[in-house]
């Protein structure tokens, strides 16, 4: 080989060794380049693992947190506010490591609203600590891992949701949201807790209210028509006895008196009652001629006083008995005819009676003043009057019409007015009332020596001296002699020791009243006929009565004609 041949076979050599050397570079280098590579992969698999574990700790605790929340608010919506519905709160809420401790503490702030700490878990902090010094209002307090979040309700703080939070970033803004969504559930079940209670008890009140009302009521019922009874019934046995002219006036004058008198107790008491949403209907058969003979005894004798003629006409087509409340018919027309005759100084009043069925209408005219068309709304409001003047010239309480407006309307009817100054007025009424087909038997003729009374052993149970006198007095017209007891304790003794055909017992007596004793009498199987003596208008009052085992009532202020007929038809 020569030399030439032999340079170019160590050149070929030389490349060859050259590329060889090149290609162990670049493959060392492409290795670096793919463990590089692999390197870099695995940071982010690790990274990607780590965000998927986490991601998974999230949904995880989401959802333990929701169905920790949901639960908590099923049972604070269906449930009153409870411990073991606050322990089972932080019990549910606390979660492995992440939430290790739950508190919630309610301050005693009110005495109807359950109060103290539930925890479950460990806390290095108490949460009142932690709101030591914190500005009163900030919602969120920290130290350290403990978290506490203030339940307010307006602008009062009163308690706080606290928790140990061991986790940050995205878990720890998970739980906190968590732990707001909570803690608003409670505030609204605590509120809706003290508006619940606050409701109960403004109804406490006021049925607290209406019992003092009614009680009241009652009260001062007895205590006027009882003396009323006293008034009324000694006129009326006056009344059977010989007078002459001038005593027999006075005796007029007195029955006039009472029968006023009794007519603005009514109204004071009615109108008091219809204010308590007391005042009811006691419906029975009555007679309209006999209603005309009341109302005509009422007002004849002042209406001759004043020179003015006065007349009731019934309309031959109107039924004789109707079934209605007869006292409270009475007690519009006693008001009606009342203020004709006090405003008429001249001419007549003159009431007109008429049936259009189903309606009992009767118009009440006068020639008297009158009133302007502007002044007529003032009629019927309480306590007031067309001329409220403290020199006006005519007197009264402003009661009357109101509460005539008012029954009117509770008998589904109506009053109307028409009237011209200085010519007279006449008030028109509607009430709604069905006729009666039966015969009221008329009662009113008594025959005070009728001696197939006389037999019987009659009990009066009653405190007042007065109302004992105008009692013994209208038996003995009757023929009887009646056992008399101060009280409802007297009463079973008599009771114990004699039999009795009927026992008349007055309602509120000292020491023991009459509903007391009657229930005592019954429970004893005592049987005898009990009539109650009661001034009460109300049908509580009634029903009470009747509840004890009372047969019948009576009524103060009563009537000779009203006692023989109870008498009568219990005791005979």
């Amino acid at each position: 080989m020569d030399s030439d041949e032999k340079a170019l076979l160590q050149r070929k050599i030389a490349r060859e060794k050259a590329a060889r050397k090149a290609a162990e570079q670049l493959l060392e280098e492409k290795s670096r380049e793919l463990f590089d590579a692999q390197k870099l992969l695995q940071q982010h698999a690790n990274q990607l693992k780590l965000r998927i574990d986490q991601s998974s700790a999230v949904i995880a605790l989401q959802a333990h947190l929701e169905s920790a929340v949901l639960r908590t608010s099923q049972k604070l919506l269906d449930q009153n506010l409870s411990s073991p519905i606050f322990a089972d709160l932080v019990n549910n809420f606390t979660y492995r490591h992440v939430i290790p401790g739950c508190m919630l503490d309610i301050y005693e702030t009110d005495e109807r609203l359950l109060s103290g700490q539930f925890i479950s878990g460990h806390f290095d902090y108490d949460p009142r600590d932690i709101m030591q010094g914190k500005r009163i209002g900030k919602r969120w307090i920290q130290r350290d891992d403990h978290f506490a979040y203030t339940l307010i309700s307006g602008h009062r703080q009163f308690g706080v949701l606290a928790c140990v939070i061991k986790v940050d970033g995205l878990l720890l803004s998970t739980v906190k949201k968590q732990i707001q969504i909570l803690a608003d559930m409670v505030c609204a079940a605590i509120n809706r807790q003290l508006t619940l209670n606050n409701a109960i008890h403004d109804r406490e009140r006021a049925e607290a209210s209406e019992k003092s009302t009614r009680d009241f009521l009652a009260m001062i019922n007895h205590e006027l028509r009882s003396p009323l009874n006293g008034l009324l019934g000694g006129a009326e046995l006056l009344d059977g006895t010989e007078l002459d002219n001038e005593q027999q006036k006075l005796l007029d004058t007195i029955n006039y008196s009472g029968e006023l008198l009794r007519s603005v107790i009514n109204d004071l008491l009615d109108y008091s009652k219809m204010n308590a949403n007391m005042l009811q209907l006691i419906n029975a058969p009555f007679s309209i001629a006999k209603l005309k003979e009341k109302l005509f005894g009422i007002f004849y004798i002042r209406a001759s006083e004043q020179r003015i003629d006065f007349d009731i006409e019934i309309h031959p087509a109107t039924p004789s008995y109707f079934f209605g409340d007869e006292d409270r018919i009475k007690q519009i027309f006693v008001n009606l005819i009342g203020n004709a005759i006090k405003f008429t100084e001249t001419g007549h009043v003159k009431v007109q009676i008429r049936w259009q069925a189903p309606s009992l209408i009767f118009a009440v005219e006068d020639t008297g003043k009158g009133i302007k068309q502007e002044d007529i709304d003032k009629l019927f409001k309480p306590f007031s009057q067309v001329d409220n003047s403290s020199n006006r010239e005519y007197e009264g309480t402003g009661l009357g019409l109101a509460i005539c407006d008012k029954l009117a309307k509770q008998m589904q009817g109506s009053i109307k007015v028409k009237s011209e100054p200085d010519v007279g007025s006449t008030f028109t009424v509607a009430i709604q009332i069905p006729e009666h087909q039966e015969t009221v038997e008329d009662k009113t003729q008594i025959n005070v020596g009728s001696r197939r009374l006389s037999h019987l052993n009659v009990l009066v149970v009653e405190d007042l001296k007065t109302n004992q006198m105008i009692f013994n007095l209208m038996m003995g017209k009757l023929g009887i002699q009646p056992v008399v007891a101060n009280n409802g304790e007297e009463a079973l003794e008599v009771c114990d020791e004699d039999q009795f055909d009927l026992i008349f017992m007055d309602n509120r007596m000292p020491v023991m009243d009459g509903i007391t004793a009657t229930k005592i009498l019954r429970s004893k199987g005592y049987d005898a006929p009990i009539v109650a003596l009661t001034a009460g208008t109300t049908r509580t009052e009634r029903d009470a009565c009747f509840d004890a085992g009372v047969d019948d009532i009576l009524s103060k202020p009563y009537q000779l004609t009203e006692l023989k007929n109870i008498i009568e038809k219990w005791a005979l």
